[in-house]
């Protein structure tokens, strides 16, 4: 039982580990600012701690990764300042558990009667292994706006069971968890994320968002919709948010922008949606209403290029769009129908749509993922080839990586392929272990990954020869503030 009442609520966003060789994003806490929102609304006092940003500049490299935020004692005192009587940690994807898990220790050692809540996507979809941890007493699952008001309203009460769904916990020795049912079916009853909370300029003088290489200085992100009706082998952020594709309404989205660009003026938005364009008349009308406005944007997570065509992606252009990130995954039409499970255009028309792109000004971004179980050599160096022959401006290569909650993370646990020493749970890592007398085994993880490295290296390369003045227009922004990151812009960033 809760010792006295629950006010003062903490949020934090923990260190952050990358590859070394990986550009050092700081994105705007979204999740935190909208619960941090919901959180206010219900009379509670909010603090945002956001170590990625914070403590940007300090940074820790060890066995090929880097991890930047703020340092263990910074950390430290300013949870002791801020005092809280409850902490909420942020660990929104795998591999963020870890540095998530280490701050839920550092509470427990400021103040053991502290109650610590673990929310994101991981340890919604391992709440039993999360709450494991004795630093960790909840586990919010899914969307935390409701949740967690209902969790503090239920502790103030003295409650000690919960009888709601998505919300974990340990009771009498056990851990109980109510899976999650129910999700937000109205976008629009949820507050704007609360900006207030945070320094924006922070963000926008270190100028390095989601989509690394921005156009223009002052970069916000928004997410216009929630959801995934499609069944992709990789995904487990689908088991987060839900089958059921939900948008917020156009006038709603264009309230926000109206905030972003007038308080605080923004000028570029990166639409972080998975799924922005699937309701064909909604999109349409955002990109119409967003010519008022003199804005810029991009698509980091990707657009369904099956959405697009040249009505669109002309009105996209006039709204202020200069790249489109795309997901092809495989050049394999047997490896995208049989293995990934997602539909993709035939190459001509992808070809046809680049081509339209350009024709408005708007780069286009190809998202590729290689390395399945049951893939062949042929149809790896297929899809490593298939940038170069369909004229992206850029393109990343993903190593699958069977995530938790994916349907690929189930097929190599049945087949005994998960790593003995757990998952590193990046995208740059070889991380399924295919035994070389397996049907399976193709290719050896070194020469996977040293392969998709050189690809990578040789296909940007390629597009600066190619095209030298749209490659000094996608990265000429960055390079004015952080020359000294050139080698970089070479690697697998969008």
């Amino acid at each position: 039982m809760i010792s006295k009442k629950i006010n003062s609520i903490l949020l934090i966003n923990p260190q952050n580990t990358i590859a070394a060789d990986s550009i050092r994003r700081i994105a705007i806490p979204l999740g935190l600012l909208y619960i941090g929102a919901a959180l206010k609304g219900n009379g509670f006092k909010v603090t945002i701690i956001d170590s990625t940003c914070e403590g940007y500049f300090n940074t820790a490299e060890n066995n090929g990764y880097i991890t930047y935020g703020l340092s263990e004692k910074e950390l430290f005192e300013k949870i002791k300042a801020v005092s809280p009587d409850l902490v909420g940690i942020q660990s929104m994807f795998s591999a963020h558990q870890e540095n998530a898990l280490a701050v839920s220790r550092m509470v427990k050692r400021i103040n053991p009667a502290v109650p610590v809540v673990l929310g994101g996507v991981h340890p919604s979809l391992e709440p039993e292994k999360t709450l494991f941890n004795d630093s960790v007493d909840f586990v919010i699952m899914g969307e935390g706006e409701t949740r967690l008001p209902r969790l503090l309203s239920m502790l103030n009460q003295g409650k000690v069971e919960f009888d709601f769904d998505g919300i974990a916990y340990k009771h009498c020795g056990k851990i109980i968890v109510n899976p999650m049912e129910n999700r937000i079916s109205d976008l629009d009853s949820i507050p704007f994320p609360a900006w207030d909370l945070i320094d924006m300029e922070k963000y926008i003088v270190i100028g390095i968002p989601y989509a690394p290489f921005a156009r223009r200085d002052r970069v916000s992100h928004v997410m216009t919709s929630r959801g995934c009706p499609f069944n992709c082998v990789f995904c487990s952020t689908v088991n987060f948010w839900g089958r059921k594709f939900r948008a917020r309404s156009v006038k709603n989205i264009i309230q926000e922008i109206d905030v972003l660009v007038n308080k605080y003026g923004i000028n570029e938005i990166q639409f972080m949606d998975d799924n922005m364009t699937i309701d064909r008349n909604r999109a349409m009308e955002l990109f119409s209403c967003l010519k008022r406005y003199n804005l810029v944007w991009c698509t980091p997570h990707g657009i369904m290029a099956k959405t697009l065509d040249k009505e669109m992606i002309e009105l996209m252009a006039d709204s202020g769009a200069y790249q489109l990130a795309i997901g092809i995954e495989s050049a394999s039409r047997r490896v995208l129908q049989e293995i990934i499970h997602k539909s993709v255009p035939e190459k001509e028309e992808i070809k046809e749509l680049i081509r339209v792109c350009h024709e408005n000004k708007i780069q286009m971004h190809g998202l590729f993922s290689l390395g399945y179980p049951g893939e062949t050599k042929e149809e790896i160096m297929e899809t490593l080839q298939y940038p170069f022959d369909t004229g992206f401006d850029s393109v990343s290569f993903f190593i699958a990586n069977p995530m938790p909650g994916s349907e690929l993370q189930t097929l190599c646990q049945k087949k005994g392929y998960l790593p003995e020493n757990g998952l590193k749970m990046d995208v740059k890592s070889a991380e399924i272990v295919i035994p070389e007398d397996s049907p399976d085994f193709v290719i050896s993880r070194k020469e996977l990954v040293d392969l998709v490295d050189k690809k990578t290296h040789e296909f940007n390369e390629f597009s600066k020869k190619r095209n030298p003045k749209a490659w000094e227009e996608k990265f000429q922004f960055f390079l004015r503030k952080y020359s000294n990151q050139e080698e970089l812009i070479k690697g697998r960033v969008t």
